[in-house]
């Protein structure tokens, strides 16, 4: 062996010169130095830390449109149950029009039940709402869904893809069917 091999030998780094000893000799420093000690833990503790972060962020969102859609349903389905709204997005209730599919749209008009039921709705997701009044049990059904994944906001390891949240109220109705 000459001069060089002898200062470079380790039984863990084969025999390929100069640059691989310098980065065995790197390595090893790093794993005696504080600083890269650090760097590694923190490395190790901020992932699983930020899954968590957005995690907690995920099923709020979910929570929270959650019950600004059932909030919205109740509101919608009283005010139809009244009498006070009498269209839905496909024309006047009659025994002929009692349901009515809509998406949520600034396309609405104020004097439809869907419209009440689309209000203060969070904007990040899409909502699909149908109205029904049913005259043989004399109520007022409104339901509002959206896509789970959509909802919240950050889908990690998509949980949440392909579950659709949904809110339902039932009311009954006051007065008498048209």
């Amino acid at each position: 062996m000459n001069e060089a091999q002898k200062f470079t030998h380790h039984p863990l780094v084969p025999l390929q010169g100069m640059r691989a000893v310098a980065t065995w000799r790197r390595c090893r420093d790093l794993v005696h130095c504080r600083r890269s000690t650090a760097a590694i833990e923190f490395a190790m503790i901020v992932t699983p830390l930020l899954v968590l972060i957005f995690g907690f962020i995920s099923v709020s969102a979910i929570f929270y449109t959650w019950s600004s859609m059932q909030n919205a349903a109740q509101y919608a389905a009283m005010l139809v149950s009244t009498g006070q709204v009498k269209d839905v997005s496909t024309g006047a209730l009659s025994p002929s029009n009692t349901s009515a599919t809509t998406r949520c749209s600034s396309t609405l008009s104020s004097s439809d039940a869907e419209y009440y039921a689309c209000s203060n709705l969070p904007s990040w997701a899409t909502f699909t709402v149908i109205t029904t009044e049913n005259c043989a049990v004399p109520s007022v059904e409104v339901s509002l869904s959206a896509s789970a994944s959509a909802a919240a906001i950050i889908d990690i390891f998509k949980f949440f893809s392909g579950e659709t949240l949904t809110a339902q109220a039932t009311l009954m109705k006051e007065g008498s069917c048209p």
